[in-house]
């Protein structure tokens, strides 16, 4: 199922996240497709094969770890056990695209992806995983090697990707895509 929304360019003014470090769970119970697009995606892959050619055809950043940030600093990235990767934005978060993915009594947008096993999950989250600390992965870059996951940042917003469950997603200001 693949569910694509327009959204208009400005943020949508959600609660601003507080400086845990913890990842919200995905508290909704309902099943949230595997393939979303919101908003604008300008730039952004349609398919795990366009995201995979194009990270792979991205020079490596000289030095990788588990956390990275996109030069403009809007966007932040971790890698981990947990989801494999999960990114946020700081100003662009958007409206769900379906009322089931934001649960009841919490935030009311979009703030973070997280990629895991089972594919790539919006998440409205009123934590974030930022530090401040996050080096940049400058754009034309892509992460190195961690397990099967792989990153990408580009001008026009951060692809990560899972080879073995062949998921990933994209996530700009105002906009996102899971594949």
């Amino acid at each position: 199922m693949t569910v694509t929304v327009d959204a208009p360019a400005a943020s949508s003014g959600g609660a601003p996240a507080t400086s845990t470090p913890a990842p919200t769970p995905s508290a909704t119970s309902a099943a949230v497709p595997t393939a979303l697009a919101v908003g604008k995606q300008r730039g952004a892959p349609k398919s795990f094969a366009e995201a995979k050619g194009r990270i792979d055809a991205a020079k490596p950043a000289a030095s990788g770890g588990a956390a990275f940030r996109s030069p403009s600093g809007n966007i932040v990235c971790r890698r981990g056990a947990g989801p494999a990767v999960s990114c946020e934005v700081r100003e662009g978060r958007i409206k769900p695209p379906l009322p089931t993915i934001c649960p009841e009594g919490g935030a009311k947008d979009i703030g973070r992806i997280e990629l895991g096993a089972a594919g790539a999950r919006p998440v409205c989250n009123t934590d974030t995983i930022r530090t401040g600390s996050e080096p940049a992965l400058g754009y034309g870059s892509r992460t190195q090697p961690s397990g099967t996951t792989a990153c990408l940042s580009e001008k026009t917003g951060m692809t990560c990707i899972d080879e073995a469950g062949r998921h990933g997603f994209f996530i700009a200001r105002n906009s996102f895509v899971t594949f």
